[in-house]
């Protein structure tokens, strides 16, 4: 797949813009800071942000932040803007999204899908800011840590897929599937960013960990768009992992310039409904994977046609 985006950063004190561009240098994603969004506006006329994302860093959340928002939705009608700030709640990402927001996310998550792993690959990493994984609290009290998978997960990963229960495995992978072969262990391990990518939810049970959720995306045969999917363990499903996993996939996909994400999910499985629904993806009726199921899309940018 071919990615051709710029991801511009309106970032007043540009801790997290510095990192970006280190970062996603690596993968010949080219990162503009601008340190306002009168500066940006100046740089980067309408017509030639087509082929970009801008990640606003809200240092006033709430309403404050909300007629800026409104200001670059007017000037950029096409272009894909990820709100941010820290504390996010969810009624501040319902009135980022209706100012003119495509998502609005967590600071820390940024973080989680981004720094926590990549800058581990980049030669000269250690000079880079420490920036701490998301952690969210669990209804029974414990911390889960949300991070991009790598290979050393893999013993993690096929442990997470062997304790779902047969319901949960088919509902993710519409077969009886109890264990994964070594080939897709391997891929669903070593995710290539931005043309794949996977990110997990991990807990500490004494001094072990246990995998607990992942979402990810993989590339299709057409160009700019990946297939989504998303499962949590059992014993910890109805408590909104699986909503902030696919925010982070959202964030990511939408920084490494995808177009659009998609995926199948069985009519039966009525949460997985309610979220992508929730999220934003809508149902598309054009797809040959039998009745059973249904087709949902979230459009991350224009498409070039």
């Amino acid at each position: 797949m071919d990615f051709d985006n710029t991801v511009y950063v309106i970032d007043p004190d540009q801790d997290l813009s510095r990192s970006l561009a280190a970062l996603l240098g690596s993968y010949d994603i080219p990162v503009k800071r601008c340190v306002d969004a009168e500066s940006f506006l100046e740089a980067v006329p309408p017509e030639s942000s087509e082929l970009s994302c801008l990640l606003l860093v809200l240092e006033l959340p709430g309403a404050a932040g909300m007629p800026l928002l409104q200001q670059l939705r007017a000037e950029h009608q096409k272009l894909p803007i990820i709100a941010t700030c820290q504390g996010a709640s969810r009624e501040m990402g319902q009135q980022a999204r209706d100012a003119g927001a495509n998502d609005f996310i967590e600071k820390s998550l940024v973080g989680a899908y981004l720094f926590h792993r990549l800058s581990d690959l980049i030669p000269g990493a250690d000079k880079l800011p420490h920036t701490e994984p998301s952690v969210m609290e669990m209804a029974d009290g414990k911390q889960g840590t949300f991070r991009m998978t790598h290979p050393e997960d893999a013993e993690l990963q096929q442990a997470f897929v062997t304790a779902l229960s047969d319901r949960s495995r088919y509902m993710r992978f519409f077969s009886g599937l109890n264990k994964l072969p070594a080939h897709v262990l391997k891929e669903f391990t070593t995710p290539l960013f931005p043309v794949s990518y996977a990110v997990v939810a991990i807990i500490t049970e004494g001094e072990q960990e246990r995998q607990i959720g992942v979402a990810r995306w993989a590339p299709t045969g057409t160009e700019g768009i990946a297939e989504f999917a998303v499962v949590v363990a059992d014993d910890c499903q109805g408590q909104g992992i699986a909503s902030r996993l696919m925010q982070v996939l959202i964030a990511a996909a939408t920084v490494g310039g995808l177009r659009r994400l998609e995926g199948l999910v069985l009519k039966e499985n009525a949460p997985m409904l309610a979220m992508v629904n929730k999220l934003g993806f809508t149902v598309c009726p054009d797809h040959d994977a039998g009745p059973s199921v249904s087709l949902y899309v979230k459009d991350l940018r224009d498409s070039p046609d």
